[in-house]
């Protein structure tokens, strides 16, 4: 008898389910809550490394109570200078957890984006004030855009977006969609003066052959939050120590993401997602504190996501059904 068929969710598939921020949100943080009550089957980011920037990832997780497995697979390569398209090109292929089965192939770039955003979301969530009013992004491509939809869900109460870029095209084309959606936007180049200002600070910074940090973490202001999307290698790493809160997606690939930031061990971070999702970690305690979520990547956000993702496209119809 031949096997049933699979599902497969292109780019355009996926931004046509339009997963809303929110949605895809509150399904990291109950996977997250229930992982640190659970613990579902999830590995550490396995990395070959070619050069800088130069990567072939490979990122997997199972959830008995998703009723689904994942498996990502990206590969990473610098853009070559003037080009336009993607240094990151991912697939996720999602399984049924019970029988193994192959459900859906699809494409794992705006997977990708939505996915880190809610995770920073829910790290913003717990750890950022309230009602912040203005939003810096250090970096502008695809991540900048999903941080932007994912934060300003949580905070409509946000007023003002800045923009730096190391490509003029990409902060104005950030500064055009924060100013369509009623912001006040302008785009910088002074990064020191931009984090100083604001309440919110996103870095997407690639990396490239011969990268330096560059940004102080004390230019953060009292009562601030970043999220580090870029694994903080746009931070110095003296300043990281001094920072009130300092959390991750997760422990298990903490002490490597320490090392890797001159935190050393052990324990550098006070709180993963998890334990911030469930509860078994307190968020902020103080409005004065600075706090900082640094980004390594979890395949458990990728499943969440996913799963959300599969079931709104089944529903709608959306998709290509592949014969086994």
């Amino acid at each position: 008898m031949p096997e049933p068929s699979l599902l497969y969710l292109s780019e355009a598939d996926v931004a046509r389910v339009a997963l809303p921020p929110d949605s895809a949100r509150e399904a990291v943080a109950a996977t997250f809550a229930a992982h640190h009550a659970t613990r579902a089957g999830v590995k550490p980011k396995l990395s070959l490394e070619i050069a800088p920037g130069h990567s072939f990832q490979s990122m997997c997780a199972a959830s008995a109570e998703a009723g689904v497995a994942i498996n990502k697979w990206l590969g990473i390569a610098p853009l070559v200078a003037g080009s336009t398209g993607a240094s990151i090109h991912a697939m996720v292929a999602l399984n049924d957890y019970r029988s193994g089965r192959l459900l859906a192939v699809m494409d794992g770039n705006l997977l990708t984006a939505i996915r880190t955003a809610a995770m920073s979301a829910l790290a913003a969530r717990h750890l950022a004030s309230p009602s912040p009013e203005t939003i810096a992004f250090i970096g502008c491509g695809l991540q900048a855009h999903s941080h932007l939809a994912a934060l300003h869900a949580l905070y409509p109460g946000l007023r003002r977006v800045r923009a730096i870029s190391r490509t003029p095209r990409s902060a104005d084309a950030l500064v055009s969609a924060a100013a369509a959606r009623g912001l006040q936007a302008a785009a910088s180049s002074d990064p020191a003066a931009v984090i100083a200002e604001s309440d919110l600070v996103v870095t997407t910074v690639p990396m490239h052959a011969g990268f330096r940090p560059f940004l102080d973490p004390a230019w953060l202001r009292p009562g601030s939050f970043a999220a580090a999307v870029d694994v903080g290698r746009s931070w110095m790493a003296p300043g990281l120590a001094a920072l009130d809160i300092r959390a991750t997606d997760d422990r298990s690939q903490a002490g490597e993401l320490a090392k890797a930031l001159g935190l050393g061990d052990p324990a550098p971070f006070h709180a993963d997602l998890a334990e911030l999702a469930s509860g078994a970690v307190r968020g902020r305690t103080d409005p004065r504190q600075r706090a900082m979520f640094v980004f390594r990547g979890f395949a458990l956000g990728d499943l969440a996501v996913a799963a959300r993702i599969y079931e709104s496209a089944r529903s709608a119809g959306i998709g290509t059904v592949l014969a086994r």
